[in-house]
């Protein structure tokens, strides 16, 4: 179970602790009133009826996504979001949304000449540590003052802030957004421009507790012509979202997570983690709730898994509840597995072993390379010379290791001179070659990875109950490569064949794009056939996902064949 921890252990270790992401309260400001004019051709028919005007006093207006001239033109793929929502790109703001005005309504406070000005109007306002503003400037560069009014009746004042051009310029929120001439519906598309940019309006500490009324807007000087689209805010809140503290006793399936207060109003903290850096929103359902200390062991983890995780604050104060705060991140320790697949395909060429793996180093050669791989991009290439010390490859460990029921299946090849030998064997230090027994020098017959590359070997049950299985080359002058590893089960009945097969699923079914196959390690080949038949695509050596983008839309027979020379057929919907 989860336990609570009192802070009193203040001088842990500090281990794999990054901060990744800002804690702060991001929220669009909806506007009541103030835009002038419509710049955003939208919907089916030509630009110059879903505008008013232009955005460069030129003749070009924005565009977007779905737009079509004319009911037999192809929607266009390209431009501003239908639904009006712009996720801002800029790496210092994750999270950070913007929403735009009606796209058939104005949308745009544009400003032509020096002096003019306009005051949008926030349908309710919030106090805020930061405004954040969305706007571009056609036609050049231009210079506007922005007074952000409080509800009573104060303001503050942002004077000399300068729009970039809406093409080229940096801290863009969006950008390749596209743009349409409003005199003959001709479409410019871009991957790079025109663009939107975001601008940062620092609220003096005296105001962050000011709702926010409106802004007004007023050109100062320049030749290009400012339009502003949208506000959004880093709210204000006094229930402030607490530090995190490096974590310390991390196990396999466990890790202690500490940190400190903000606010001393905090009545409680709770936590969410996670295996994806997506930070949870406002509404997100705890993993822990409810937690009296500032320190917590999670437990019921997965072993050699990242983690990321983020803790809020619940207090008795006006706001009541914190945001959540920067992330934190978590690499669980090593731990002992039941089975295992490993292809080394995600490890860089050069890389000495994988995770929860060890090399024993001796003066031979040993490492992750792509020469001639029996799978995939990778393999393990060993080299000792007749002179050299070998260099041990120490396995994970296993938690069966002497069950008597397991088998280690591989993928082998030697350079040249064939036969070669691998040994097999195990350490009971992985750090200490003098501890290596072997259990049986492996022949490897072929120099390259043939239908006959593929050797197994029994594990007896005399193991130590601490073993690792590890494999060295011999000191012959010879090199090897080896691929696909196995820890499995040596032998199935036909009733627990049967049964692994019920296991295996092709989910999600219908799909869309991709097509995922479980307990894929027992799966040689997968092919994809029509209704009729005819075989659309068939993939040797699959991973678990199955990329069929680009199948028409229908039903699909998908056979699995497996390693064991029995194969199984399913259907499945493409959407």
């Amino acid at each position: 179970m989860k336990q609570n921890l009192f802070l009193g252990f203040a001088n842990f270790a500090a281990l794999f602790f990054v901060s990744q992401m800002s804690a702060q309260n991001f929220q669009t400001m909806p506007i009541q009133s103030g835009f002038t004019e419509d710049v955003i051709a939208n919907g089916t028919g030509s630009s110059s009826v879903s505008t008013s005007a232009d955005v460069d006093g030129v003749s070009f207006a924005f565009v977007a996504k779905g737009f079509q001239a004319t009911s037999a033109s192809t929607p266009i793929t390209y431009g501003l979001p239908a639904d009006g929502l712009i996720n801002s790109v800029v790496t210092g703001t994750p999270g950070l949304n913007f929403q735009l005005a009606d796209l058939n309504a104005p949308n745009s406070l544009k400003l032509i000449t020096a002096g003019q000005s306009g005051t949008l109007t926030f349908t309710t306002p919030v106090p805020a540590f930061r405004l954040y503003m969305l706007s571009t400037s056609g036609s050049g560069t231009s210079v506007v003052n922005v007074l952000v009014n409080f509800t009573d009746g104060s303001s503050q004042l942002f004077s000399n802030q300068e729009l970039a051009d809406w093409y080229g310029g940096t801290n863009y929120a969006i950008q390749g957004i596209g743009r349409i001439n409003r005199n003959n519906d001709n479409l410019e598309s871009s991957t790079t421009n025109p663009r939107l940019y975001q601008a940062q309006l620092n609220m003096d500490t005296g105001n962050q507790t000011k709702p926010i009324q409106s802004v007004t807007v007023s050109k100062v000087s320049g030749s290009g012509i400012p339009n502003i689209f949208a506000f959004s805010a880093d709210a204000y809140s006094d229930c402030a979202a607490p530090t995190l503290q490096p974590v310390a006793s991390v196990t396999p399936t466990t890790v202690q997570v500490s940190w400190v207060a903000n606010s001393s109003t905090v009545t409680s903290y709770d936590i969410y983690y996670s295996t994806t850096n997506t930070p949870p929103a406002s509404g997100a359902t705890p993993s822990v709730q409810g937690i009296s200390n500032a320190a917590y062991i999670i437990d019921n983890l997965n072993p050699n898994t990242n983690y990321y995780y983020w803790v809020r604050a619940n207090c008795s104060s006006s706001t009541g509840q914190s945001v959540w705060s920067f992330s934190g991140t978590f690499k669980t320790a090593c731990g002992a597995v039941a089975s295992l697949f490993e292809n080394f395909d995600s490890y860089g060429i050069g890389s000495s072993v994988p995770d929860c793996w060890n090399r024993i180093a001796g003066t031979g050669s040993q490492t992750i390379t792509s020469t001639s791989p029996a799978s995939g991009t990778r393999n393990i290439y060993q080299y000792t010379g007749s002179t050299a010390t070998p260099t041990y490859v120490v396995l994970p460990e296993f938690t069966n290791v002497n069950s008597g029921a397991n088998q280690l299946r591989f993928k082998a090849r030697v350079s040249s001179g064939a036969p070669g030998s691998l040994i097999v064997g195990y350490v009971t230090d992985p750090t200490d070659a003098g501890t290596f027994v072997e259990l049986q020098s492996v022949s490897i017959t072929n120099t390259s990875y043939a239908s006959n590359a593929e050797y197994t070997v029994q594990i007896p049950s005399t193991l130590p109950a601490n073993a690792r299985l590890a494999i060295r080359s011999a000191n012959d002058g010879k090199s090897y490569y080896w691929d696909d590893i196995y820890w499995e089960t040596s032998q199935l009945s036909t009733s627990e064949v049967i049964a692994a097969k019920k296991k295996l699923a092709v989910h999600p079914n219908p799909f869309k794009e991709v097509l995922y196959v479980s307990e894929i390690d027992k799966v040689s080949s997968v092919t994809i056939s029509d209704i009729s038949g005819r075989v659309v695509r068939t993939i040797d050596s699959p991973s678990k996902e199955i990329d069929l983008k680009f199948l028409n839309s229908g039903l699909y027979l998908v056979t699995l064949k497996f390693k064991d020379g029995s194969q199984l057929t399913t259907k499945a919907i493409k959407q």
